[in-house]
């Protein structure tokens, strides 16, 4: 398409060069013209005269004949021009055209390049996207933990990691089926999402398994008392189409750096707490509470 252009360039280039020595041929015809009636206007008034010698009146015949040639070689001149002029033109129009379809071939280009761009987007979205309930995916919350603990190590600051588990969902499903199981899962992702901030991130795990990903933790007190208030939140009774039920769900707590400094350590001693938390009667569980020790 470069190249097309380019080419176009310097054709237009070559028609305007092209087009300017016909118009100076032309203004070349035009002072012929001129100067050939300013002579013939010497010769009329020669002619207009009385009494014109015999030599003067053979003078101004000859330079009248000179004159009609002049004029007449201009007149000849000025069909050639414009036979140019008309050649040049119909070119002209004819690289406008092409110029018109190459302008119009680009701006398809363009369109073409940003559906592809918003296509590409969309593909990373999915990616990084839970398909059933929106949340970010696996993937997405393993990239957004590993920058969150570069952040947390460079500036001093806690982070906390809860793994969260939907109790006897495999109940829900065979009792009511996929669909409402489906259903569940969409209704506590919500509830947990409600129950962040906005640079939190809650994301579905797979299966009944959610993880949250807590920022900047400055008290433990707070993360256990957030995880507390996400267990009474899930467990409010919803009526799915007259089926109602109360959720219950159990979170397990691993901050950093106190229950491990790696992501890999913070999910395991996070997974490990959920457990402990299914037993208990709040139903979350700080690592450090779990009675487990620190792995790593």
């Amino acid at each position: 398409m470069k190249s097309k252009s380019k080419d176009l360039k310097k054709k237009i280039s070559a028609k305007r060069a092209s087009l300017g020595r016909v118009l100076k041929t032309n203004e070349k015809i035009k002072e012929t013209l001129k100067k050939a009636a300013s002579e013939l206007t010497l010769v009329n008034e020669v002619l207009n005269q009385d009494k014109v010698p015999v030599q003067v009146m053979k003078q101004a015949l000859t330079q009248n004949e000179d004159v009609e040639q002049k004029v007449e070689k201009a007149a000849g001149d000025l069909k050639l021009v414009n036979v140019k002029l008309a050649k040049e033109m119909t070119e002209r129009i004819a690289i406008e055209s092409e110029l018109a379809n190459t302008k119009t071939d680009l701006a398809e280009v363009r369109d073409d390049l940003l559906k592809s761009q918003v296509k590409e987007e969309e593909a990373q979205q999915i990616a990084l996207q839970d398909a059933l309930t929106g949340l970010p995916n696996r993937v997405s919350f393993e990239q957004r933990l590993d920058h969150g603990l570069i952040q947390a190590k460079r500036h001093g600051w806690g982070l906390a990691v809860l793994f969260i588990d939907i109790d006897k969902f495999k109940s829900i499903n065979d009792s009511y089926g996929h669909d409402l199981g489906d259903k569940v899962l969409v209704m506590v992702a919500n509830r947990l999402q409600s129950s962040v901030r906005d640079e939190d991130m809650v994301s579905r795990w797979g299966g009944d398994e959610f993880v949250c990903l807590l920022l900047e933790v400055k008290q433990e007190a707070e993360v256990t008392s957030l995880a507390e208030k996400m267990i009474n939140r899930i467990a409010e009774a919803c009526d799915f189409k007259g089926t109602v039920l109360s959720i219950k769900a159990s979170i397990g707590i691993a901050i950093y750096p106190a229950d491990g400094e790696t992501a890999d350590i913070l999910f395991k001693n996070a997974d490990t707490a959920m457990y402990k938390a299914k037993g208990t009667e709040t139903r979350v569980v700080l690592f450090r509470d779990s009675g487990e020790r620190r792995a790593g």
